[in-house]
């Protein structure tokens, strides 16, 4: 090989190419190209020398680039995918020019200034199979970048790529929130004592959008009706059997259906605590459209006799109040899935949401069966949700049923998990260690048997959390957040991992993010948002949203003691003063706590000690 003047080495391989660009020629072939150079010459070309990379081939509609370190091959892909956001934020959606880029390392063959090999193959094969605006890479890029980038990453597991022999383990880089599709997420808050409105406009790149309707918004509404996804509520379906002993089976087909929607890309999804305070209550459609922000509203009833259930569920255009379509299904029991499929299919189909085969037999997939077991799981699943230490009991008797009837059900060992979980959460046991390592075992049980079980994916978010291991929480929520990107706890649980590693940034997107889903989340979240604007010194924000929780809870003390500091952070010693005489009245024996021990950043730490000291609470 060396008589004809070829080498090899190790390298660090990215593919790079323009998403839809015939598309694009055939449009506009002169502005294309110019908007392409463009961007070339102002962002790829200085962002890989800055990364000490090195052009290898331009291809018309993409890019060879060798590096010499993987970190920095990342980096730079990073930086481009992001800078290119910016760059089309403002653009017209069919004069966007979106990248999709993959990253190898691997050992290549050198001739003259070109590259070749299985290295370079591998790095075309992902940037194919990537996302627009997004970047994946192999397992060998992975092992290298672990804990030294500042980014989550998703296990795509084994994929199989065109011509190459052997699967390969893929990654997904996140960058943070719809980072994936490239969009501009602006987001525009409104904080009062009295209530967070939230705005949010997404624009999505060509081919992502389905379409979209003006609709005025009013400014304290969730906001979900300006965006050009398709959104919708799904209400707590009726419970006709009039038996409150009932009610876990129509709450557990509203959520199911709720979860199942929530999974898919092109629709935005109300959470379910937004929509609970319908329960039970005679509502007009097109006010409650209004007041949730969004454009459609599901509804529906269910009534359960022995073997049988009747399902009734109407799709409603929440701006006109027309019936868009309504079905009544009366089925065996034992077609509880199919009813349930029935109706999501319908939703998807009538919103005309481009979803392909593939992510509806992974949303749609069902864990079990088994009805029974089913059922003793949704069951379990409403005990659980009561909060009582004795109900706690009883919810574990009933997973563990289910576990009997069908020992390979997720759901069942997650659910089994959270029981042991909340004795730790609340104080139910006196061996939390024990308690926490049972949970941990059981979470990673349900995810051996199914990688897409939210609660045991949440779960085990939550234990990481609950260990200081923030950097693994951030993780499990990131993975959370691609399996189900509507999730308000999944982003909660990522904003509040973020907000301990030190990065308020993109703590206050994903908080912010998550109360845009769910106003009213029953979580610290507004105490980890006042946190995360302390941190920023946005301290107006970080007071309204501190004193707006204060009349939430029982038990403010924490909102308080960080209100203290936020207060003499901004000159008012009278407001100060009163937070720390608030402070002192709930715990007479106060003294310094080390709940902000969690920070991995020793000056987050002293920043907020700064403020206490200046509070007098030191």
């Amino acid at each position: 090989m060396e008589a004809y003047g070829m080498q090899r080495r190790l390298s660090a391989v990215m593919s790079a190419d323009v998403v839809s660009y015939s598309r694009l020629m055939a449009a506009d072939e002169e502005g294309t190209l110019a908007r392409l150079k463009a961007h070339r010459k102002e962002l790829l070309e200085p962002t890989i020398a800055k990364h000490q990379g090195r052009i290898v081939k331009l291809m018309g509609d993409g890019a060879l680039v060798e590096f010499a370190s993987v970190v920095e091959a990342v980096r730079a892909g990073v930086a481009i995918q992001r800078g290119m956001a910016e760059r089309n934020a403002d653009a017209p959606a069919d004069q966007r020019i979106v990248f999709r880029i993959g990253i190898n390392q691997g050992d290549v063959i050198i001739d003259g200034d070109d590259i070749y090999g299985d290295g370079v193959n591998v790095a075309a094969r992902l940037q194919e199979r990537a996302t627009p605006g997004g970047i994946w890479i192999s397992d060998r890029v992975y092992g290298d970048i672990r804990g030294k980038i500042d980014v989550g990453i998703d296990d795509l597991g084994d994929q199989e790529l065109k011509n190459i022999p052997e699967p390969v383990r893929v990654y997904r880089v996140l960058m943070g929130p719809d980072a994936g599709n490239a969009g501009l997420l602006t987001l525009t808050k409104r904080l009062s004592q009295r209530r967070v409105a939230l705005a949010l406009t997404f624009v999505l790149l060509g081919g992502l959008a389905i379409w979209y309707w003006p609709w005025s918004i009013a400014s304290d509404q969730i906001g979900l009706s300006g965006s050009v996804k398709p959104s919708i509520a799904v209400l707590p379906f009726d419970n006709l059997n009039k038996d409150p002993k009932v009610d876990y089976f129509s709450e557990g087909i509203t959520n199911d259906i709720i979860i199942d929607l929530s999974k898919f890309q092109n629709l935005l999804v109300i959470a379910s605590n937004s929509v609970s305070g319908y329960k039970g209550k005679t509502v007009n459609v097109v006010d409650v459209s209004r007041e949730l922000g969004v454009r459609y509203v599901l509804e529906g009833s269910v009534l359960k006799r022995g073997d049988r259930v009747r399902i009734n569920a109407q799709l409603i255009d929440g701006a006109t109040g027309q019936h868009l379509w309504a079905e009544r299904y009366d089925e065996a029991t034992d077609n509880i899935w199919d009813i349930q499929d029935e109706i999501t299919g319908r939703i998807v189909r009538t919103l005309a949401v481009r979803i392909t085969e593939i992510e509806q037999q992974r949303v749609l997939a069902k864990s079990t069966d088994n009805l029974e077991a089913y059922e003793y799981t949704l069951r379990g699943r409403a005990l659980l949700a009561r909060q009582s230490r004795s109900e706690n009991f009883e919810a574990r008797k009933l997973f563990r049923r289910a576990i009997e009837l069908d020992p390979n059900y997720a759901a069942a060992y997650s659910g089994l998990g959270w029981t042991y979980y909340d004795t730790v959460q609340w104080g139910w046991t006196g061996s939390p260690q024990e308690a926490v390592r049972q949970a941990h075992d059981l979470a990673q049980k349900a995810l051996s048997l199914e990688a897409t079980d939210v609660y045991g994916r949440r779960l085990l978010a939550s234990i990481y959390s609950l260990r200081r291991q923030h950097d693994l929480a951030l993780i499990e929520s990131e993975r959370l957040i691609a399996i189900n990107p509507n999730d308000a706890g999944s982003f909660a649980q990522q904003g509040m991992a973020l907000t301990w590693l030190g990065r308020p940034d993109g703590a206050i997107l994903a908080l912010e993010r998550a109360l845009l889903f769910d106003p009213d989340m029953k979580t610290d979240i507004f105490w980890h948002l006042g946190l995360a604007y302390y941190l920023k010194k946005r301290y107006a924000d970080s007071a309204a949203v501190l004193e707006r929780n204060i009349g939430r809870k029982d038990n403010p003390f924490w909102d308080y003691l960080l209100l203290a500091a936020v207060y003499a952070q901004m000159d008012r010693p009278e407001e100060a003063a009163r937070a720390a005489e608030a402070v002192r009245r709930i715990d007479p024996r106060y003294k310094r706590l080390m709940r902000f021990g969690q920070f991995t950043n020793p000056a987050d730490i002293e920043r907020v000690d700064e403020g206490l000291r200046k509070a007098g609470l030191n």
